[in-house]
């Protein structure tokens, strides 16, 4: 969703990369899901979200809140500091 690092490179965008492994994730381990990972585009100290990858077997349930986020303005701080509930 959003731009990847290649075309943040192109359009001349100063970015960060923030990157979550699956594997590291307390979510992930309860769910026996931790291949894959979690990656945001931010511009350079800034949490402005330019884009997100996702690789994971739940990336399309996944991804929904970072376009939430993104349509509105709602930066990586803001996901980051919401709390989500597990297991359900």
């Amino acid at each position: 969703m959003g731009i990847n690092e290649y075309e943040a490179k192109q359009q001349g965008i100063d970015y960060e990369v923030t990157r979550f492994d699956f594997a590291e994730l307390d979510r992930a381990i309860t769910d026996s899901a931790t291949e894959g990972f979690i990656k945001v585009i931010t511009p350079k100290g800034k949490d402005k979200i330019l884009g997100v990858t996702v690789v994971s077997e739940h990336a399309g349930d996944l991804i929904a809140e970072f376009v939430l986020a993104m349509k509105h303005g709602l930066g990586l701080n803001k996901i980051l500091g919401t709390i989500h509930s597990y297991p359900t």
